[in-house]
């Protein structure tokens, strides 16, 4: 298996965790596996076609100059990213949770919508 195939494996279990958080009431940590479902999807299409930032905003950065401007990617879609990055963040690093069920279950669906247009790109 190769390592956007890795990468993709990767990314169908953090769609499982955010899920499974989701669904335990771990909402932040649930948000936090979405982020990452949609990083890793991004940071895989990028390394297919050789691409190798350094960073989480390289990696952002990069697949809207490559994906978004160059091939189509749906602009709406992509904001979900960058958006998601900024509520991971507090996630992770903030003493309180402000994360709500809500906000969960939307990034889950964005998610999914993300992961979607990305496999347009997968061949």
């Amino acid at each position: 298996m190769g390592e956007f195939e890795e990468y993709i494996k990767k990314v169908n279990d953090k769609v499982i965790s955010s899920k499974a958080l989701f669904d335990i009431g771990q909402y932040a940590t649930s948000v936090s596996a979405s982020y990452y479902a949609m990083f890793l999807t991004a940071k895989a299409l990028l390394i297919k076609e050789g691409l190798r930032p350094r960073s989480h905003a390289g990696t952002i950065s990069l697949f809207s100059e490559e994906y978004v401007l160059k091939r189509g990617f749906d602009r709406d879609i992509f904001k979900f990213l960058s958006r998601t990055q900024s509520l991971r963040e507090e996630a992770d690093y903030d003493s309180v949770d402000s994360i709500t069920k809500k906000i969960a279950q939307d990034k889950i669906v964005e998610t999914e919508k993300f992961i979607n247009e990305s496999k347009r790109f997968f061949d």
